[in-house]
Formats: C-alpha cells, structure tokens, sequence
C-alpha cells in the first residue's frame, strides 16, 4: 500500500498516470520512425483511423458520458447542455456560408486554445491533488506551460514557407510574424522554462517537495508541442505528438469520473454496467461507434480522400449550400466539446463528483 504521501502525487495510480503520458510517447515515436523513408506528405488510411478516429474524434464524443447520458449533471443544468447545440450549429452555418476558410480558421484557432487549456488543466488538477496554493507558483506554472505551447504556435507563424494546416481544410495563418523573430521568440520560451525548473528545483532542495504529475505533464506538453508543432512538418508526427496527447489522457478521465460516479445513488442502469472495469472496452466500443460514423460521413460527403477509393464511389462534390449545411452539423459535435470543455472539468459546486472522484 502506497502512504498518503505517496498517492496524493498521483491523480488514478501510479501505473494509470504514466500510462496515460507513456502510451502516446511510445507511439508518436514510433511514427518518427515509419515516415522516415515515406516521401509522402499525405496521411495513410490506418494512421487517420489510429490518431484521428480512435483518440481524437473519439475523445470528443466521449464527452457525453459527463453531459448527456449522465441524469444528474443534466438535470442540474440543463440550459448548458442543450442551448450550445443550436448555437453551435447556427454559428457554424453562417460562417462558412460566408467563408470555409474563415470558419475553418476559427475553429483552428478554437481548437489550439482549447489542447493548451486541457493541458493546464491537467496540470492544475495535480496541484489541487498536492494542494500547491501558491500565488506565484500558480503563475510560474500557467505561464509557462502556455510558453511551451505558445512558442512553436508563433515560430509556426513566422516560418513563410509553411501551411496553416491544423485541419487541413484550407485555413489559413489571421497574422504573420517577421521570421527573423524565431530566435527571440524561442529565447522567451526558454526563459520561461528556466525559470519554472529553477522554481521547481529550489522546491525539492529546501523543502522536498516535487510534484510528480504536474511535471511530467509540463514535460510531455513541451514535447507535444514543440515535436508537433515546431519540428514536424509531416502530418503523421504533427497528429501522433499533438492528437494522442490530448485523446488518450482525455479518455482515460472521462472514464475514471463515470465509474466513480456511476457507484453513486441515481446512476442510470446504464451508466452502472459501462463503468465496470471488465466492461471498458464496451465503454470504449459506442464512442469508438460514433467517431467511426461521423467520419464516415466526413469523409463521404465533405472530404472525399479515402472513402471514395475504397468503394468505387465518385468525387461529385456537394452543391455550396449542401455543404454548407453537412458541414455544420457534423461541425457541432467538436464545437459543443470545446464549449462544455470550460465548464465539466472545473473544480466548482457544479462538478462535486469531479472533486469526490480526484481529489
């Protein structure tokens, strides 16, 4: 048995917590390895399914087991849950049928805020765990983890020759940075990070105290980002350092939360037979179900990069207010994730079973 010490450095457990941060490590190096003799700058059909099907798209959907499919968050606020629907998707509609590459551009942007906060959030409910209250040490690590992720973001502006391509769907950079910026910006990242270990490292010496968790993550999110983001120019590497960082560790908190949860008085029959540990692949298995769907129809009616060549379909694209239209309701998904994402995951009144289950 761990002492109270010892566990309190660890969110789930020691083996659960490395896992989380180990498994996308080992494989977003192993795609380093498969492109090395590939010339290609397109993504092959089994990496999508692996780093964008089952973690990204899937992570998504896995917010309904915290929102929808949970009677008693519902019912406590439902207003939160049913109102960003409609909103989403009126959004989605008039921004693309004024511009696709306006919207997609947005949403890139949404969606770079929306991977640096969860990692911030990761990191803060770590501190929580180890009950860090310091004011400066609360900035020191927000600050700098939003420099490790800021920093390759802003190089990324600043290299002429290189697309905005977070989804590839014709975005496009709303600013651009003089490239001989790179150094100073690179320079200011680092200052930041050097002055976060010296912070941690006067921590350990004259007070033994080293958070685990927080720091593995502030390393892990310095290398999703800088990897992804700053080195990487092969969609492949970009998605297994950015998308397996973010999806993994995702699932893995939605389903401690639900089976903690799910042991509690007003659980749905439902809710109690997903969240049993032998039964996780199930738990896995419908949200896995419903990415597969929806990028189906993705890829069917709005992309037509792999499904058309599997099955001999043709590349007839959809008239501009049909595609205007599908691509808005499959957008509301991901959008209604990010919106929620600010609200589920905060250590507040309305997320009691978050603290019982973590802290």
């Amino acid at each position: 048995m761990h002492s109270p010490e010892v566990a309190r450095r660890w969110l789930f457990s020691r083996r659960v917590d490395l896992s989380i941060l180990a498994i996308p490590a080992v494989i977003a190096l192993v795609s380093l390895v498969l492109i090395r003799e590939d010339g290609q700058r397109s993504m092959p059909l089994w990496a999508f399914l692996i780093l964008i099907v089952a973690f990204d798209v899937s992570h998504v959907w896995a917010t309904i087991y915290v929102t929808y499919l949970d009677k008693r968050a519902f019912r406590s606020r439902p207003l939160l849950y049913t109102l960003p629907i409609p909103l989403c998707f009126a959004v989605a509609y008039r921004l693309h049928s004024h511009s696709s590459s306006l919207f997609w551009t947005l949403l890139a942007y949404v969606a770079i805020y929306h991977f640096i906060q969860q990692q911030w959030g990761f990191i803060a409910l770590y501190k929580a765990r180890a009950q860090e209250r310091n004011s400066f040490d609360y900035h020191c690590d927000k600050w700098t983890l939003w420099a490790g992720a800021l920093g390759p973001v802003l190089m990324w502006h600043a290299s002429p020759a290189r697309q905005f391509d977070w989804f590839n769907a014709g975005e496009s950079f709303i600013f651009s940075i003089e490239s001989y910026l790179k150094p100073d910006i690179l320079a200011a990242s680092l200052a930041f990070a050097a002055v976060y270990l010296s912070r941690q490292a006067w921590l350990w010496l004259k007070h033994g105290r080293f958070n685990v968790g927080k720091n593995l993550w502030m390393l892990g999110s310095w290398i999703s980002w800088y990897v992804g983001i700053g080195l990487a120019e092969h969609p492949l590497v970009s998605a297994a350092f950015l998308n397996l960082f973010h999806g993994i560790p995702f699932l893995a908190i939605v389903w401690f939360r639900c089976h903690h949860g799910a042991r509690k008085e007003g659980a749905s029959p439902l809710m109690r037979w997903l969240t049993q540990r032998k039964q996780w692949l199930a738990f896995y298995a419908i949200i896995l179900g419903l990415a597969v769907l929806e990028e189906l129809l993705w890829d069917g009616l709005v992309w037509k990069q792999y499904l058309p060549n599997l099955i001999g379909l043709g590349e007839q694209a959809l008239a501009p207010h049909w595609l205007t239209l599908t691509v808005a309701l499959l957008s509301v998904p991901q959008m209604v994730h990010y919106f929620l994402d600010a609200f589920i995951w905060k250590l507040d009144q309305h997320n009691k079973d978050l603290q019982e289950a973590l802290l």
